[in-house]
Protein backbone atom coordinates (compact mmCIF):
# COMPACT_ATOMS: atom_id res chain seq x y z
CA UNK A 1 0.00 0.00 0.00
CA UNK A 2 1.65 3.23 -1.07
CA UNK A 3 2.38 5.63 1.82
CA UNK A 4 0.56 9.14 2.89
CA UNK A 5 3.12 12.05 3.86
CA UNK A 6 3.14 14.90 4.60
CA UNK A 7 5.22 18.01 3.89
CA UNK A 8 5.73 21.53 5.77
CA UNK A 9 7.99 24.38 5.88
CA UNK A 10 7.24 27.81 4.00
CA UNK A 11 7.39 31.34 4.55
CA UNK A 12 10.31 31.99 1.93
CA UNK A 13 11.58 29.84 -1.15
CA UNK A 14 14.56 28.74 0.87
CA UNK A 15 12.48 26.63 2.74
CA UNK A 16 9.95 25.27 -0.09
CA UNK A 17 12.16 24.76 -2.69
CA UNK A 18 14.09 21.92 -0.86
CA UNK A 19 10.83 20.73 0.47
CA UNK A 20 9.69 20.15 -2.65
CA UNK A 21 13.13 18.42 -4.28
CA UNK A 22 11.95 15.83 -1.33
CA UNK A 23 8.47 16.01 -2.26
CA UNK A 24 9.42 15.12 -5.98
CA UNK A 25 11.37 12.02 -4.90
CA UNK A 26 8.21 11.18 -2.79
CA UNK A 27 6.21 10.70 -6.06
CA UNK A 28 7.95 8.92 -7.96
CA UNK A 29 8.62 6.70 -5.23
CA UNK A 30 4.38 6.24 -5.75
CA UNK A 31 3.80 8.27 -2.42
CA UNK A 32 0.43 10.34 -1.64
CA UNK A 33 1.22 13.71 -0.63
CA UNK A 34 -0.37 16.38 1.43
CA UNK A 35 1.77 19.73 2.12
CA UNK A 36 0.70 21.54 5.39
CA UNK A 37 1.22 25.39 5.21
CA UNK A 38 -0.95 28.91 4.81
CA UNK A 39 -3.40 29.67 2.72
CA UNK A 40 -2.18 32.15 0.20
CA UNK A 41 1.19 31.75 1.18
CA UNK A 42 4.57 30.67 -1.34
CA UNK A 43 4.43 27.37 0.07
CA UNK A 44 0.65 27.13 -1.10
CA UNK A 45 1.79 28.96 -4.18
CA UNK A 46 4.86 26.90 -5.03
CA UNK A 47 3.35 23.60 -3.84
CA UNK A 48 0.17 24.38 -6.40
CA UNK A 49 2.84 24.37 -9.00
CA UNK A 50 3.69 21.37 -8.04
CA UNK A 51 0.67 19.62 -7.81
CA UNK A 52 0.26 19.28 -4.33
CA UNK A 53 -2.65 19.65 -2.22
CA UNK A 54 -2.94 22.08 0.54
CA UNK A 55 -4.22 21.52 4.24
CA UNK A 56 -4.56 24.93 5.57
CA UNK A 57 -2.69 25.83 8.58
CA UNK A 58 -2.84 29.49 10.37
CA UNK A 59 0.70 29.99 11.63
CA UNK A 60 3.29 33.61 12.84
CA UNK A 61 6.88 33.96 13.04
CA UNK A 62 8.55 35.88 16.02
CA UNK A 63 9.74 39.10 14.61
CA UNK A 64 13.14 39.63 15.91
CA UNK A 65 12.54 43.60 16.40
CA UNK A 66 9.96 44.82 19.03
CA UNK A 67 6.64 44.49 17.87
CA UNK A 68 3.29 44.70 19.16
CA UNK A 69 2.52 41.37 16.75
CA UNK A 70 4.55 39.59 18.62
CA UNK A 71 2.08 39.78 21.99
CA UNK A 72 -0.23 37.88 19.79
CA UNK A 73 1.98 35.26 18.58
CA UNK A 74 1.26 32.66 21.26
CA UNK A 75 -2.41 33.10 20.34
CA UNK A 76 -1.95 32.32 16.92
CA UNK A 77 0.50 29.53 17.49
CA UNK A 78 -2.26 27.76 19.81
CA UNK A 79 -4.24 28.21 16.92
CA UNK A 80 -2.46 26.66 14.33
CA UNK A 81 -1.64 23.48 16.80
CA UNK A 82 -5.31 23.00 17.11
CA UNK A 83 -5.95 23.73 13.48
CA UNK A 84 -3.13 21.24 12.61
CA UNK A 85 -4.01 18.76 15.08
CA UNK A 86 -7.85 18.50 13.06
CA UNK A 87 -6.01 18.38 9.66
CA UNK A 88 -3.58 15.56 10.96
CA UNK A 89 -6.66 13.68 12.29
CA UNK A 90 -8.80 14.27 8.77
CA UNK A 91 -5.32 13.84 6.76
CA UNK A 92 -3.51 10.72 8.89
CA UNK A 93 -0.20 10.98 7.43
CA UNK A 94 2.14 8.57 7.91
CA UNK A 95 5.51 10.33 8.60
CA UNK A 96 5.82 13.95 8.27
CA UNK A 97 8.25 16.05 6.28
CA UNK A 98 9.53 19.37 8.00
CA UNK A 99 11.41 21.77 6.61
CA UNK A 100 11.23 24.79 8.90
CA UNK A 101 10.35 28.01 9.42
CA UNK A 102 7.53 29.19 12.05
CA UNK A 103 4.91 27.13 9.35
CA UNK A 104 6.64 24.25 10.20
CA UNK A 105 6.14 24.48 14.33
CA UNK A 106 2.00 23.84 15.06
CA UNK A 107 2.69 21.29 12.19
CA UNK A 108 5.15 19.19 13.77
CA UNK A 109 3.54 19.91 17.13
CA UNK A 110 0.45 18.64 16.10
CA UNK A 111 2.19 15.64 14.24
CA UNK A 112 3.75 14.23 17.85
CA UNK A 113 0.36 14.86 19.69
CA UNK A 114 -1.12 12.20 17.15
CA UNK A 115 1.60 9.97 17.05
CA UNK A 116 3.21 10.51 13.84
CA UNK A 117 6.78 9.81 13.16
CA UNK A 118 8.50 13.52 12.78
CA UNK A 119 11.34 14.23 10.61
CA UNK A 120 12.85 17.57 10.03
CA UNK A 121 15.67 18.90 7.95
CA UNK A 122 18.01 21.89 9.00
CA UNK A 123 19.89 23.23 6.20
CA UNK A 124 22.13 25.58 8.18
CA UNK A 125 25.03 25.56 10.48
CA UNK A 126 22.90 25.39 13.30
CA UNK A 127 19.39 24.50 13.98
CA UNK A 128 17.09 27.45 13.31
CA UNK A 129 14.23 28.75 15.90
CA UNK A 130 11.78 26.67 14.34
CA UNK A 131 13.89 23.34 14.70
CA UNK A 132 14.83 23.41 17.86
CA UNK A 133 11.49 23.56 18.99
CA UNK A 134 10.46 20.82 16.36
CA UNK A 135 13.68 18.66 17.20
CA UNK A 136 12.50 17.45 20.57
CA UNK A 137 9.56 15.94 18.90
CA UNK A 138 11.26 14.46 16.04
CA UNK A 139 12.07 10.91 15.13
CA UNK A 140 14.73 11.93 13.38
CA UNK A 141 17.02 15.10 12.72
CA UNK A 142 18.43 15.23 9.03
CA UNK A 143 21.35 17.74 8.89
CA UNK A 144 22.64 19.29 5.82
CA UNK A 145 26.29 19.07 7.21
CA UNK A 146 28.07 17.28 10.21
CA UNK A 147 27.44 20.13 13.29
CA UNK A 148 29.82 19.31 15.90
CA UNK A 149 29.28 19.99 19.95
CA UNK A 150 25.18 18.91 19.35
CA UNK A 151 23.94 17.88 23.11
CA UNK A 152 24.15 13.67 23.41
CA UNK A 153 19.73 13.68 23.16
CA UNK A 154 20.56 15.24 19.53
CA UNK A 155 23.28 13.71 18.31
CA UNK A 156 21.77 10.59 18.85
CA UNK A 157 18.86 11.54 16.35
CA UNK A 158 20.80 13.23 13.71
CA UNK A 159 21.63 11.96 10.10
CA UNK A 160 24.20 14.26 8.06
CA UNK A 161 22.45 13.84 4.40
CA UNK A 162 23.58 17.25 2.72
CA UNK A 163 21.22 19.79 1.19
CA UNK A 164 18.44 18.59 -1.29
CA UNK A 165 18.31 20.40 -5.10
CA UNK A 166 15.66 20.96 -6.65
CA UNK A 167 15.07 18.44 -9.23
CA UNK A 168 15.41 20.68 -12.23
CA UNK A 169 18.87 22.48 -11.62
CA UNK A 170 20.31 20.13 -14.40
CA UNK A 171 17.55 21.39 -16.96
CA UNK A 172 18.01 25.16 -17.49
CA UNK A 173 17.67 26.22 -20.75
CA UNK A 174 19.44 29.94 -21.05
CA UNK A 175 19.26 30.53 -24.67
CA UNK A 176 15.72 30.29 -24.12
CA UNK A 177 15.22 32.88 -21.08
CA UNK A 178 17.63 34.86 -23.10
CA UNK A 179 15.27 34.90 -25.99
CA UNK A 180 11.83 35.15 -24.05
CA UNK A 181 13.41 38.39 -22.17
CA UNK A 182 15.19 40.19 -25.61
CA UNK A 183 18.87 39.94 -23.82
CA UNK A 184 21.32 40.33 -26.23
CA UNK A 185 24.48 38.04 -26.40
CA UNK A 186 27.88 39.53 -25.74
CA UNK A 187 27.65 41.33 -22.01
CA UNK A 188 28.18 39.29 -19.36
CA UNK A 189 24.17 38.59 -17.45
CA UNK A 190 24.14 39.67 -14.17
CA UNK A 191 21.71 38.32 -11.95
CA UNK A 192 20.25 39.87 -8.68
CA UNK A 193 17.67 37.76 -6.48
CA UNK A 194 17.55 38.12 -3.18
CA UNK A 195 14.80 35.81 -2.42
CA UNK A 196 10.97 35.03 -2.91
CA UNK A 197 10.48 38.11 -1.02
CA UNK A 198 13.33 40.22 -2.32
CA UNK A 199 15.23 42.57 -0.21
CA UNK A 200 14.54 46.55 -0.25
CA UNK A 201 18.52 47.33 0.56
CA UNK A 202 19.61 45.46 -2.46
CA UNK A 203 16.96 47.04 -4.59
CA UNK A 204 17.74 50.41 -3.63
CA UNK A 205 21.67 49.80 -4.26
CA UNK A 206 21.22 47.92 -7.57
CA UNK A 207 18.96 51.31 -9.09
CA UNK A 208 21.44 53.54 -7.41
CA UNK A 209 24.39 52.97 -9.27
CA UNK A 210 22.83 50.90 -12.18
CA UNK A 211 24.65 53.24 -15.16
CA UNK A 212 27.61 51.92 -13.32
CA UNK A 213 26.56 47.66 -13.88
CA UNK A 214 24.82 48.45 -17.54
CA UNK A 215 28.53 49.22 -18.23
CA UNK A 216 29.51 45.77 -17.59
CA UNK A 217 26.77 43.46 -17.41
CA UNK A 218 23.27 42.60 -19.03
CA UNK A 219 21.28 43.19 -15.24
CA UNK A 220 18.27 40.35 -14.37
CA UNK A 221 16.63 41.79 -11.39
CA UNK A 222 14.51 40.25 -9.35
CA UNK A 223 12.88 42.53 -7.62
CA UNK A 224 10.28 40.68 -5.41
CA UNK A 225 6.48 40.99 -5.37
CA UNK A 226 5.39 45.11 -5.67
CA UNK A 227 9.38 46.09 -6.14
CA UNK A 228 9.16 46.88 -9.74
CA UNK A 229 10.20 50.22 -10.36
CA UNK A 230 8.09 51.56 -13.38
CA UNK A 231 10.39 54.57 -14.18
CA UNK A 232 12.85 52.07 -15.13
CA UNK A 233 11.15 49.51 -17.59
CA UNK A 234 12.59 50.64 -20.78
CA UNK A 235 16.06 51.08 -18.96
CA UNK A 236 18.71 49.56 -21.45
CA UNK A 237 20.41 46.77 -20.30
CA UNK A 238 18.02 46.42 -17.47
CA UNK A 239 15.42 43.61 -17.38
CA UNK A 240 13.36 43.87 -14.07
CA UNK A 241 10.93 40.89 -12.86
CA UNK A 242 9.04 40.03 -9.63
CA UNK A 243 9.36 36.97 -9.09
CA UNK A 244 10.78 33.63 -11.09
CA UNK A 245 8.61 30.59 -11.05
CA UNK A 246 9.72 27.75 -13.71
CA UNK A 247 11.99 30.38 -15.64
CA UNK A 248 14.11 30.27 -12.38
CA UNK A 249 16.62 27.60 -13.18
CA UNK A 250 16.78 29.03 -16.57
CA UNK A 251 18.04 32.25 -15.29
CA UNK A 252 20.29 31.20 -12.95
CA UNK A 253 22.28 28.76 -15.71
CA UNK A 254 22.12 31.97 -17.70
CA UNK A 255 23.96 34.25 -15.14
CA UNK A 256 27.43 34.51 -15.54
CA UNK A 257 27.64 35.97 -11.92
CA UNK A 258 25.14 36.62 -8.68
CA UNK A 259 24.28 39.40 -6.50
CA UNK A 260 22.12 37.88 -3.51
CA UNK A 261 22.03 36.61 0.01
CA UNK A 262 23.43 33.66 1.49
CA UNK A 263 20.72 31.51 2.54
CA UNK A 264 21.94 27.15 2.70
CA UNK A 265 19.85 26.72 -0.32
CA UNK A 266 20.95 29.60 -2.50
CA UNK A 267 24.48 28.77 -1.91
CA UNK A 268 23.83 24.96 -2.38
CA UNK A 269 22.90 26.06 -6.08
CA UNK A 270 25.55 28.42 -6.95
CA UNK A 271 27.51 25.75 -5.64
CA UNK A 272 26.68 23.09 -8.24
CA UNK A 273 26.62 25.54 -11.03
CA UNK A 274 30.13 26.89 -10.25
CA UNK A 275 28.50 30.63 -10.54
CA UNK A 276 30.68 33.67 -9.08
CA UNK A 277 28.59 35.70 -6.48
CA UNK A 278 28.78 38.92 -4.36
CA UNK A 279 26.75 38.02 -1.41
CA UNK A 280 25.17 40.19 0.81
CA UNK A 281 24.06 38.10 4.04
CA UNK A 282 21.10 39.26 6.17
CA UNK A 283 22.24 41.43 8.93
CA UNK A 284 22.17 39.65 13.02
CA UNK A 285 19.69 42.59 13.41
CA UNK A 286 17.11 40.93 11.60
CA UNK A 287 18.50 37.26 11.87
CA UNK A 288 19.83 34.64 13.99
CA UNK A 289 23.13 35.80 12.24
CA UNK A 290 23.25 32.21 10.16
CA UNK A 291 23.84 33.89 6.72
CA UNK A 292 26.54 35.74 7.92
CA UNK A 293 28.14 32.07 8.92
CA UNK A 294 27.32 30.42 5.57
CA UNK A 295 28.66 33.43 3.41
CA UNK A 296 31.86 32.98 5.44
CA UNK A 297 32.34 29.65 5.51
CA UNK A 298 31.08 29.88 1.61
CA UNK A 299 33.87 32.24 0.57
CA UNK A 300 36.58 29.72 1.44
CA UNK A 301 36.02 27.68 -1.35
CA UNK A 302 34.17 29.55 -4.00
CA UNK A 303 34.75 32.37 -6.16
CA UNK A 304 32.63 35.13 -4.19
CA UNK A 305 33.30 38.64 -2.01
CA UNK A 306 31.26 39.13 0.53
CA UNK A 307 29.48 42.73 1.26
CA UNK A 308 27.97 43.71 4.50
CA UNK A 309 24.30 44.77 4.13
CA UNK A 310 25.15 47.84 6.73
CA UNK A 311 27.78 48.69 4.08
CA UNK A 312 26.18 49.23 0.84
CA UNK A 313 24.58 53.03 1.17
CA UNK A 314 24.20 54.04 -2.08
CA UNK A 315 25.68 50.66 -3.75
CA UNK A 316 29.62 51.42 -4.51
CA UNK A 317 30.27 48.41 -2.47
CA UNK A 318 28.35 46.51 -4.80
CA UNK A 319 29.66 48.01 -8.04
CA UNK A 320 32.98 47.55 -6.82
CA UNK A 321 32.66 43.63 -6.42
CA UNK A 322 30.97 43.38 -9.38
CA UNK A 323 34.10 44.73 -10.96
CA UNK A 324 36.20 43.01 -8.90
CA UNK A 325 34.92 39.48 -10.17
CA UNK A 326 34.92 40.58 -13.91
CA UNK A 327 38.34 38.83 -14.88
CA UNK A 328 36.84 35.76 -12.96
CA UNK A 329 33.94 35.34 -15.40
CA UNK A 330 33.21 33.80 -19.15
CA UNK A 331 34.58 30.57 -17.92
CA UNK A 332 32.68 27.31 -18.86
CA UNK A 333 29.40 27.06 -17.46
CA UNK A 334 28.77 24.01 -15.39
CA UNK A 335 25.93 21.72 -16.02
CA UNK A 336 25.76 19.38 -12.97
CA UNK A 337 24.98 15.67 -13.47
CA UNK A 338 21.45 15.00 -13.24
CA UNK A 339 21.33 11.85 -10.76
CA UNK A 340 23.84 13.87 -8.49
CA UNK A 341 21.15 16.94 -8.21
CA UNK A 342 18.58 14.47 -6.91
CA UNK A 343 20.93 12.43 -5.05
CA UNK A 344 20.40 13.63 -1.71
CA UNK A 345 16.41 14.90 -1.70
CA UNK A 346 16.03 10.62 -2.98
CA UNK A 347 17.94 9.62 0.20
CA UNK A 348 15.85 11.66 2.23
CA UNK A 349 12.71 10.87 0.72
CA UNK A 350 14.60 7.32 1.24
CA UNK A 351 14.55 7.47 4.74
CA UNK A 352 11.58 9.78 5.27
CA UNK A 353 9.19 6.52 3.66
CA UNK A 354 11.69 4.43 5.98
CA UNK A 355 10.59 6.15 9.14
CA UNK A 356 6.38 6.13 8.40
CA UNK A 357 4.48 4.15 10.72
CA UNK A 358 2.47 0.66 9.93
CA UNK A 359 -0.41 1.36 8.26
CA UNK A 360 -3.34 0.56 10.34
CA UNK A 361 -2.39 2.49 13.23
CA UNK A 362 -4.73 5.52 13.30
CA UNK A 363 -4.01 9.26 14.74
CA UNK A 364 -4.92 9.96 17.76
Amino acid sequence: MNRKIGITGGASAGHVVPALAVAAELVRAECELVYFGRAGSIEADLAAKAGIRLAAVPSAGLQRFRSWSNLAMPLTVARGIFAAWRAMRRERPDVVFSKGSYVSVPVGIAAWLTRIPLVIHESDHTLGLANRILARFATTVFLAEDTPGLPRWLSRKTVVTGLPLRDDLADGRPEDFRARLGIPAGPPALLVFCGSSGSQRVNEAVRRQLGGLTRHFSVIHICGRGNLDPALASAPGYWQQEYLHDDMVDALTLADLVIGRAGATTLAELHALAKPAVLVPLPASVSRGDQLDNAKAYARHATCLVVADEEMADGTPLLHACEQLLPALGGNRCRPDPEAVRRTARDIAARTIALARPRGRHAG
